[in-house]
Formats: structure tokens, sequence, C-alpha cells
């Protein structure tokens, strides 16, 4: 597994996604007051910022730099797929599947947590900007979608987390190559599926 660093972009973002993910998670249920309330304020506000975030990181996928576009992740061709499959294979045999990048598994994984929270940031805007959403067919709609969201943000955790916990317990450093923003000497830098950049 390579220890290279992701670029600096795709690192801030992700720092961006774990604070303000994290926060407008736990400060969902405050929301459920009345608008005016400090702990409503405090949910929309970290949610808005998270959805900047998502926009930015799916934005970077789309039309950013080619190594770093969901079109060379993403699991859903067959052939991604199929490693996948073969990822899950290997942890039912106890083996913990090992990729530089985003492949398999964790390609999976990335991919579920960026559509859901991008889910949850686009659904909270529109209840922000509905406003009243009881008063509405709509807004119920929307609401009750949130909703289901915010109830799969435990299992994409436990996932992520996990995995992580996981990976830097057997001694691989993804880690240093998300979370480091110091300087480092002689250190290449790979793109957002692992492969090194010049």
């Amino acid at each position: 597994m390579a220890s290279q660093r992701y670029p600096l972009i795709i690192r801030s973002i992700h720092l961006g996604l774990i604070i303000f993910g994290i926060s407008a998670f736990l400060t969902g249920e405050f929301a459920e007051d009345e608008a005016a309330t400090l702990g409503y304020l405090a949910h929309t506000y970290l949610g808005l910022a998270l959805t900047l975030f998502v926009v930015s990181r799916t934005a970077i996928g789309i039309v950013g730099p080619k190594p770093s576009r969901f079109a060379t992740w993403f699991p859903f061709t067959r052939a991604r797929f199929s490693v996948v499959l073969e990822d899950i294979k290997k942890i039912f045999k106890l083996e913990l599947p090992v990729h530089d990048g985003h492949q398999g598994i964790s390609a999976l994984v990335h991919a579920f947590g960026i559509l859901l929270f991008l889910w949850m940031g686009l659904t909270g805007t529109a209840l922000y900007f509905i406003g009243d959403f009881e008063a509405s067919m709509a807004g119920k709609f929307v609401a009750e979608i949130h909703e289901v969201g915010e109830s799969l943000i435990p299992l994409f955790l436990v996932l992520h987390v996990g995995a992580v916990i996981l990976h830097t317990v057997l001694g691989h450093p993804i880690l240093k190559r998300m979370l480091s923003f110091g300087r480092v000497k002689d250190q290449e830098r790979v793109n957002d599926d692992g492969q090194r950049q010049n």
C-alpha cells in the first residue's frame, strides 16, 4: 500500500466533510425544535457548510483533474464491481482487502459516503429554502427522505471509520495519506485513486 499523500484540495475537502458532516449529524436532533432555536440554526449552518464541501468534491469528481474524477474509481463498471465482489469474499474468509487508492470495497464505501452526504446536503438545503416544510406535501416528502439519509450515516461511519482503524492497526499508512498537512520531505503525492504523481 502506497504511503504517499493525496492532493491538498482532496485532503482539505475530506477534513471539511469530517468536521461538518459529523457535526451536522450530531446536531440533527436539535433541529427538530422551532426554526429560531440555537439547535436548529447550528444544524442548519453546519449542514450548509457540509453541502459546500460535498458539492466541491462532487464537482472535482466530475470535471476536476482526471485522476480525481469519479470515472476513474467509482465501482459502477463490471470490472470494478467484480473487484468489490472479490473483496467481499476475502472479508468472509477473514482477510482484509488491501488496495492502493479507491478500489474494490473501498471504492464502494467511498462512493456510498459521497452519495449519502450529497443526498443529505441537498435535501437539507432544500428544507432550509422550503422553510415550513410541514405546510406542503413536497416539503414533508423532502423531510422524510432527509431522515432516511440520516439513518444511513451510522452505517457509513461504522464501515469507513472501522476500515480506517483496522488498516491503521495493521500498519497501513492511510491516515497519513489523507489527514497529514505538514511539510513532507522526499514524499511523492498520489492522485485520488492512489496513483503516484510526479
